[in-house]
C-alpha cells in the first residue's frame, strides 16, 4: 500500500486556471460592503460579508459580519473538500507551481473524457507527462458492442520527478469537473494481504408518510476500507511515525498501486484507526481502517 502525504496547496501556487478569477484576499484596511467575498489564508476558507461596514472585522472571529461561503470555482478543487467541485463547460486547465519536491498527484471527483498531467521544471524543461482515459474499457465482446462506457472518477500518477519548484500543468478534457487535486509524496506502508474488505456508507434517507408511502432522498456516500499490511521489521518505527503524523489529515491511500483491478481500494480521506503488531521475527503486521471524505 502506498500513502500519498499531501502538500498544502495555497492560492499563490495556483498560477494559472481557466475556471474563473480567485476571490481576493482579506484586508483589515478595506471597508467591505454587503455581498463582498474574501479569502482568508489562515483558515483556507471563503467568506461573504453580511453586515457593513466590515472594516477591521476578521471573518474568522466576527460571525455577525461574515458568513462562510462556497469557494470560488477556481479554488474549489484545491480546498480539500470533496463536496465542492470546479466545473467548466469545456476543457478545464490549471497550473500548480510546487515550491518543494513532490512525486505524486491524485485527482478525485472527475468528470470528463481524459486527464493529462505535464510536469515542467523551474527552467521550463519537460520532466514527464501522463495521461489517462476517464472511460471504462469493455471487458468482453458483449460490452464492446452493447454496453455504455462508465465515468472513471479518479486518476493517480505516482511517477513524477521530485524536482524542486516544478510546475504541474493539468488538463481535463470536458465538459469537465474536478472535486479535489492532491499533490504530495508517497510512502510505502507495506504489502496488502488477502482478505481486505471495501464497502460504502450510504447517507441517503428513506422517508415514510403517515399513509405508508415511501420515498428516497439521495445523499452522499463514503468509501470504507479495512486492510492488513505486511512490512519488514526495520520499517516498524518509520510506519508508526508517519501514521501518527497524518492523523486527522485527509490522505490518498493506494491499496494495490498500479492495478486498475483494485481501484476500489483507492481512497481519499483520513484513517480512523491503526494498529501495529510485532508478529514475526522478520515481518510485522499493520491493520488500518480508512474512511473516505463524502
Amino acid at each position: 500500500m502506498l500513502l500519498i502525504r499531501p502538500l498544502k496547496v495555497t492560492p499563490t501556487m495556483v498560477t494559472a486556471s481557466n475556471a474563473g478569477a480567485a476571490d481576493p484576499d482579506y484586508s483589515a484596511t478595506v471597508s467591505y460592503t454587503l455581498g463582498k467575498r474574501v479569502f482568508l489564508a489562515s483558515t483556507g476558507k471563503t467568506y461573504e460579508c453580511v453586515q457593513e461596514p466590515a472594516m477591521d472585522k476578521s471573518p474568522a472571529s466576527e460571525p455577525l459580519y461574515w458568513m462562510l461561503a462556497a469557494p470560488s470555482n477556481r479554488w474549489s478543487m484545491f480546498d480539500t473538500e470533496i463536496s465542492t467541485s470546479t466545473t467548466t463547460a469545456g476543457d478545464l486547465t490549471t497550473t500548480v507551481t510546487v515550491p518543494g519536491r513532490v512525486n505524486a498527484v491524485a485527482l478525485f471527483g472527475l468528470v470528463g473524457s481524459k486527464v493529462t498531467v505535464v510536469q515542467r521544471s523551474a527552467a521550463n524543461v519537460l520532466l514527464c507527462q501522463f495521461a489517462k482515459v476517464l472511460r471504462t474499457q469493455p471487458s468482453d465482446w458483449y460490452e464492446y458492442f452493447y454496453a455504455e462506457p462508465e465515468q472513471i472518477a479518479e486518476a493517480i500518477f505516482t511517477g513524477l520527478v521530485p524536482s524542486s519548484g516544478s510546475r504541474l500543468e493539468i488538463t481535463i478534457t470536458g465538459p469537465a469537473r474536478c472535486a479535489a487535486i492532491v499533490v504530495g509524496n508517497t510512502f510505502d506502508l507495506g504489502d496488502a494481504q488477502w482478505g481486505a474488505t471495501t464497502s460504502i456508507i450510504d447517507y441517503s434517507r428513506k422517508n415514510t408518510t403517515a399513509d405508508g408511502v415511501q420515498s428516497f432522498e439521495a445523499g452522499r456516500f463514503s468509501r470504507r476500507m479495512s486492510v492488513r499490511l505486511e512490512q519488514p521489521r526495520e520499517r516498524y518505527p518509520a510506519v508508526q511515525r508517519v501514521l501518527e503524523a497524518v492523523r486527522a489529515t485527509p490522505c490518498v491511500w493506494l491499496g494495490v498501486p498500479g492495478r486498475e483491478t483494485y481501484s476500489p481500494m483507492t481512497i481519499y480521506g483520513p484513517y480512523k484507526d491503526f494498529s501495529l503488531e510485532v508478529a514475526y521475527p522478520t515481518k510485522h503486521l499493520c491493520s488500518l481502517e480508512i474512511e473516505s471524505l463524502t
